[in-house]
């Protein structure tokens, strides 16, 4: 008590000093009245007694100085013993060192991505103003349109910018000789989108105003990155050239690497931005429809949230009552850091916890160890106390043996996490965020944090049971036994670690099982050996839908005759995904107004894609060579079309009105105020067309020879072979340069890979959580060994008396199995418990398969049983094999 309380007086100067004052004046006072009454004059009484006791400062420096130096030599004299007793029991030690260095390095880097994703500031100047703004419809977010973010800014007094903006993927190449075409995304922004940011050019300027108009936006941006790989950083970049789909742009500023990928929603940086300026015409009123844009915004100086996100819902209003087609659209004033982590958020967290699990067991784990441990040292705690040790003297060094493991295992688990971060990074780069991860102080800190919360966690409880120590109990357990009260809460630590690993097992299970669903359900079509590709021909030189239709013909025999291709297809559709809707009407069903104007989900195609993917023709006829330029368009529509305008009656015969119907002045996005019309000839059967989770939306297709108006450059190829697909990836780039020696084929992938992709966010779940689970499983694993093995150990006498009096080595071999499975039986009963809680936050993640699903938690509780009976195995055998005379020769 003494100790600490002089480490108290450390932190508390200000008042130990009035003390010691209060003292010294005491003691002055006292002395000079001494020595008055031994005939001095008070003067001189009280000058002997300052000289006696010296300077009150000083005397202060000496006793703060005394009371240092107390404190660092017991801590030093505790952590030198500690480490003594350390190197007494290397097996010990390296156990438990290893056992921390898993169960932090596992929570530092799961804390290194959330940091990354959800704590760490946003690179820009003025990060706490920034906001996005989401069109919103029926509960749903959209981006803006350009025209209606456009007006917001012109009209809002809460907002210093909004820029709306994109990202397409374009062909591009440098002038420089060597460089071959790339499709990469290029960012199509204003110059208001950097000023938001505060981005600033390393050299040359940023765009202009003007420069955002037909004729005047023929001007490049480029990163940094972009410039060192494509011009070795040369020092007159500036007014070189780059070409982009076969229009020369000029070089005028060279950017900071400063936007994260995530702040354009893409899967990579982008390195090439150009002005805003989509299309000729875009900023026409027909374009208002178009939505799905970003759009950011810097707040004024002084402005809050809720006053932009009011303004703007005024200002929506009036849009909706001056255009039909913004009618129920309302607006969401998001601040930009809160969108960084998009979808993340629940995945992280629940990580979170997972990994807070990990750490709960690595922590009961090596309480039973230490705990162990210090049963054997129950007499060398009993001599220290008859002795004179206290109580808080072997409290102090029970818990500096454990604070020494933590820091070791903190530092082993700082360079766990760095190597675990390393491993995310690499296999999930599809992941933006994963790029921003890593170890910054705010690891550091909380690396701090988890090293005295798990000395805290499995220290004090061993140090609080082995510091209350009976001399006489502890000889007479001869340091065997450890006492009833230990052995329990030793048997408590491993039924908790069974209990939490039941829990990860499960949650591992489920997200596995939703993978496998997700996967593996009908999709519709025929996923094997079907490979995918994008190209792209741009309008500077294929400006006519006969161009394009005439270079798809050209690749399609190219590709159809490649050795391996069994069928090709060539079209801007492909499962389990089609983002292009259309509105339309049905002939002699008039749309009275704009809300009920139909629309569904669309592509256009050649003849070969249901015989390509391998959708069934549900009733009527496919697609035909017949179907040329020159004959009726014709289409052919899906089941849920069929169920959702015809009722389930036969829309063979009809013909549908693609575009907005007349009469109505809300444009098509696609078609503006143009129509055309289609037959429908067929019905194919439903294919997941809005994603794998969902079920599938009407769609129709038609030949996009027989709708030149949106007849678009951008198509994909879909070729299905007898061979690997991805092997075939090489041969279609040959072909495709064949016929044009600029245009690059992008994005080559199998079906199973794009479909793989699909399940990123449950797949790196499912995959990190799986490996927690196993460490936490192996965790347990270790503990259950241990405990039995101690207990084994503790009963070797009575053991012994057993086998002496007749017991079999069967029957002491089943003794202790038994007593590992009855161990494992109570955990699973509280990890039930616990998954049943855990079920809840995962529901939101799981497809075709129950929270609680019964299947997986009766595998995982069996399986959980079984490891417990094996952990149990190896001591029981070690019991089994004793000797009875030995032991009893040896009492």
């Amino acid at each position: 008590m003494a100790l600490m309380k002089r480490i108290a007086n450390l932190f508390r100067r200000e008042r130990l000093n009035e003390e010691i004052e209060a003292e010294l004046r005491a003691h002055i006072e006292m002395r000079t009245e001494e020595n008055i009454a031994a005939g001095m004059t008070p003067e001189a009484a009280r000058r002997d007694a300052l000289v006696r006791f010296g300077n009150p400062g000083a005397m202060k420096e000496r006793v703060a100085a005394r009371d240092v130096n107390l404190v660092l030599d017991g801590v030093w004299r505790d952590l030198h013993y500690a480490a003594r007793q350390l190197r007494r029991s290397p097996a010990f030690a390296l156990t438990a060192i290893a056992t921390l260095a898993l169960g932090i390095g596992a929570n530092v880097a799961v804390f290194g991505v959330l940091s990354a994703v959800l704590l760490r500031p946003l690179p820009f100047p003025y990060a706490d103003r920034l906001v996005r703004v989401y069109s919103v419809k029926g509960g749903q977010q959209i981006g803006p349109s350009p025209l209606d973010a456009r007006d917001f800014a012109a009209a809002s007094h809460t907002l210093q910018y909004l820029a709306a903006y994109d990202q397409w993927r374009k062909n591009v190449v440098t002038t420089r000789a060597g460089d071959v075409p790339q499709q990469t995304k290029v960012g199509l922004a204003p110059a208001e989108l950097f000023e938001a940011l505060s981005v600033r050019p390393l050299m040359g300027r940023l765009f202009l105003p003007e420069e955002n108009q037909e004729g005047r936006n023929r001007e490049a941006l480029i990163t940094a990155r972009y410039w060192k790989l494509h011009y070795g950083g040369r020092s007159d970049i500036l007014n070189q050239s780059l070409i982009v789909n076969d229009i020369r742009y000029r070089i005028i500023g060279v950017l900071p690497e400063t936007i994260p990928a995530w702040v354009n929603e893409a899967e990579t940086q982008i390195d090439v931005w150009e002005p805003f300026f989509p299309t000729p015409g875009f900023w026409e009123e027909s374009n208002r429809p178009g939505r799905g844009y970003q759009a950011v915004g810097l707040l004024r100086p002084g402005v809050t949230l809720g006053q932009a996100q009011a303004e703007l819902e005024t200002l929506a209003q009036g849009l909706a009552a001056a255009y039909p087609v913004d009618r129920g659209y309302g607006v969401r004033v998001q601040p930009l850091a809160e969108t960084r982590a998009a979808n993340m958020t629940g995945v992280l967290l629940l990580l979170m916890g997972a990994v807070g699990l990990i750490l709960l067991i690595a922590c009961s784990n090596l309480a039973g160890l230490l705990l162990a441990r210090n049963t054997a040292r129950r007499r060398e705690f009993a001599m220290r106390a008859a002795l004179g040790a206290g109580r808080g003297a072997l409290v102090r060094q029970i818990l500096t043996e454990a604070l020494l493991l933590s820091g070791i295992g903190a530092g082993c688990g700082i360079g766990v996490a760095g190597a675990g971060l390393a491993v995310l990074r690499a296999r999930y780069a599809e992941i933006p965020q994963l790029v921003e991860s890593g170890l910054d102080w705010r690891a550091l800190a909380f690396t701090l944090l988890v090293a005295v919360l798990t000395t805290i966690g499995f220290g004090l409880a061993p140090a609080l049971l082995e510091s209350r120590v009976n001399l006489c109990d502890a000889l007479k357990e001869s340091g065997r036994t450890g006492g009833s009260i230990r052995q329990r809460f030793r048997k408590a630590l491993v039924v908790g670690q069974i209990a939490l690993s039941l829990v990860l097992v499960i949650a591992a299970g489920l997200l596995t099982q939703t993978i496998v669903r997700l996967e593996g359900q009908d999709l519709g079509f025929r996923v094997d050996h079907l490979l995918r590709a994008h190209f792209y021909l741009p309008p500077a030189r294929y400006a006519t839908p006969e161009s394009i239709t005439q270079f798809c013909a050209q690749f399609y025999q190219r590709a159809q005759a490649l050795p391996g291709v069994r069928d090709v297809s060539i079209t801007t559709i492909y499962p389990p995904a089609d983002l292009w809707r259309m509105n339309f009407s049905i002939d002699g069903r008039p749309v009275s107004t704009a809300e009920d104007i139909p629309q569904a989900r669309f592509g256009v195609t050649d003849e070969h894609y249901l015989s390509t993917l391998g959708i069934a023709l549900v009733r009527g006829r496919d697609f035909a060579s017949t179907d040329t330029e020159g004959s009726p368009a014709v289409a052919i529509v899906n089941q849920a079309f069929v169920r959702r305008f015809f009722a389930g009656g036969d829309p063979v015969g009809h013909s549908l009105l693609m575009g907005t119907p007349p009469g109505q002045s809300v444009p098509d996005e696609w078609m503006a105020n143009e129509h055309e019309r289609v037959m429908v000839v067929g019905v194919m059967a439903d294919a997941k067309n809005s994603g794998l989770e969902a079920d599938p939306e009407p769609q129709f297709i038609t030949l996009y020879r027989q709708a030149p108006l949106v007849n678009f450059g951008f198509k994909d190829i879909v070729v299905r072979s007898s061979v690997k697909p991805e092997t075939l990836g090489p041969e279609l780039r040959r072909e495709i340069e064949a016929l044009d020696a600029t245009l690059p084929l992008a994005e080559v992938q199998s079906m199973k890979d794009l479909i793989s992709g699909q399940t990123w966010d449950k797949r790196f779940t499912a995959s990190v959580l799986g490996g927690f689970a196993a460490l936490g499983l192996l965790l347990a694993v270790v503990g259950m060994y241990g405990v039995i093995s101690f207990l084994v150990a503790q009963r070797t006498q009575e053991i012994g008396v057993r086998m002496a009096l007749g017991a079999t080595r069967g029957s002491v071999l089943w003794m202790v199995v038994r007593e590992g499975l009855a161990l494992g039986i109570v955990g699973v009963g509280f990890g039930l418990a616990g998954s049943a809680m855990a079920g809840r936050s995962l529901s939101g993640m799981l497809y075709g398969v129950r929270a609680f699903d019964a299947a997986t938690v009766l595998a995982s509780a069996a399986a959980l049983v079984a490891i417990a009976g094996a952990a149990s195995f190896i001591p029981a055998r070690r019991a089994a094999g004793i000797d009875p005379a030995t032991v009893l020769r040896s009492e």
